[in-house]
């Protein structure tokens, strides 16, 4: 009796295994650090340099930014780090990261015959990095601050493998985020000239 039920349960099982064995996982692509330290030092006339996020993500849709394989956020941090150096004796400097929100909004797909030889945009991506630098010295005498933001937005289309999402998003961020080095440093030369070293 146990030998008949086994073997009626064995074609079964043999399937399963058949089926797990030809599903072959995506390759797990390791994206690099976005990183700044090819790019000249901005030197500051403080003794510290610190970096505040005001930002938290709501972890949520429509915001997407905890699952991108490149997070705003870690991308501005990154950039503070690789980017301002304190060479003063007194003094702090403030990297305030104020927004890193990627959010994501669906798109509406054509329908009837025209669809069916057309492929559209499925998603629609907006990002946006704003920070603010605020620099004093010891006690307050003097102050300054330097303000920047950068938006981007791209659509992905329908079809695409993950890998290939994946790849476009990060290059998305990446972009926003040297849109965002390139204003920051114009607005520090402007606004907080006083502060720089070697100026």
């Amino acid at each position: 009796m146990k030998i008949s039920r086994l073997l009626s349960v064995l074609p079964a099982l043999c399937i399963v295994f058949l089926l797990s064995a030809c599903e072959s996982p995506l390759p797990v692509v390791n994206y690099p650090d976005l990183r700044f330290d090819h790019l000249p030092m901005i030197e500051l006339n403080v003794a510290q340099i610190e970096v505040v996020e005001h930002y938290r993500s709501p972890l949520k849709a429509p915001n997407v930014e905890h699952e991108l394989p490149l997070a705003p956020a870690k991308a501005m941090r990154n950039w503070a780090r690789d980017r301002l150096r304190a060479v003063g004796n007194n003094g702090v400097a403030r990297f305030i990261i104020m927004d890193a929100s990627v959010k994501a909004e669906a798109l509406v797909k054509k329908k009837g015959l025209k669809a069916a030889f057309t492929k559209d945009q499925a998603a629609r991506y907006d990002a946006r990095l704003e920070a603010k630098l605020e620099v004093e010295n010891t006690g307050g005498l003097a102050k300054g601050f330097a303000t920047a933001t950068a938006t981007r937005q791209r659509t992905i289309p329908e079809g695409i493998s993950l890998n290939d999402r994946d790849d476009a998003l990060y290059h998305f961020v990446e972009l926003a985020a040297k849109d965002f080095d390139q204003v920051m440093a114009t607005n520090i030369d402007r606004h907080l000239s006083a502060f720089k070293m070697g100026r």
